[in-house]
């Protein structure tokens, strides 16, 4: 483990310490951006030292010291655990030379799985009614299963899929799970930018920032904002049996 890195856990510490936050226990995802637009973003290393950023301030929630890493882009990708023992070069390795930069950018097969991940149960399929044409899908309410999530998610711009990834965000608020989506680059966002105001929810369950350039801010600002409305929503969702 590196002295930078060391730094950066150091500085997670920290601020988890003023939010009042420090020794929680929390699953952790990071979600990375892989659409086409991306691209000189993980050539410049500009990824790698964000999943770098992300991973010294999930590892202070997680038991065991690592993260679940996905990617999207069209579509939906598990990468799987990366544990502090394995970052250096982690995109490179397990990233580029693995997956195609997509031709699209869809949010909702992402929250899907993520939802599946830690919530399998909690989706419900209901079957098209012959005469009345309904049917589709919901999440049943299933109350605490296990320790609350905790979702990064960086992307470089706005969705193709809104209305279906409006659904993904009201029905997950049924859930104990919590969307921190962060916006690279200088895109409208016009779909995250609504998060706060989004109507139909059990619980506020997300928020969201943007950044023109991620390596130019300090890692205590990054962190701060990071964890925004991550305490309020802890405790509310403690309050309404969602962990």
């Amino acid at each position: 483990m590196n002295d930078n890195y060391v730094k950066l856990k150091e500085k997670a510490t920290l601020v988890l310490r003023k939010k009042g936050i420090e020794g929680f226990i929390a699953r952790v995802a990071c979600v990375v951006d892989i659409s086409g637009s991306m691209s000189p973003l993980f050539k410049n290393g500009t990824v790698q030292e964000t999943v770098e950023r992300m991973l010294a301030l999930g590892a202070r929630f997680d038991d065991n010291n690592a993260i679940d890493m996905f990617a999207f882009g069209k579509n939906a990708h598990d990468l799987g655990e990366l544990p502090e023992s394995n970052f250096t070069g982690y995109v490179e390795r397990e990233i580029t030379n693995k997956y195609r930069l997509e031709g699209g950018t869809n949010y909702a097969p992402i929250m899907e799985m993520i939802v599946n991940k830690y919530y399998p149960n909690a989706i419900i399929t209901r079957k098209k009614k012959l005469f009345s044409g309904g049917g589709g899908w919901s999440v049943n309410q299933v109350g605490p299963q296990g320790d609350p999530v905790y979702v990064k998610f960086v992307t470089d711009g706005d969705n193709w899929d809104k209305p279906e990834a409006t659904k993904w965000i009201v029905e997950s608020s049924k859930l104990g799970i919590f969307w921190q989506f962060v916006g690279i680059g200088k895109d409208s966002f016009s779909f995250l930018k609504k998060l706060d105001d989004m109507p139909g929810r059990f619980i506020d369950n997300a928020n969201f920032f943007q950044v023109n350039d991620i390596t130019q801010i300090n890692d205590d600002e990054l962190y701060e904002r990071m964890l925004g409305e991550f305490p309020d929503w802890l405790k509310e969702a403690k309050q309404k049996n969602l962990y």
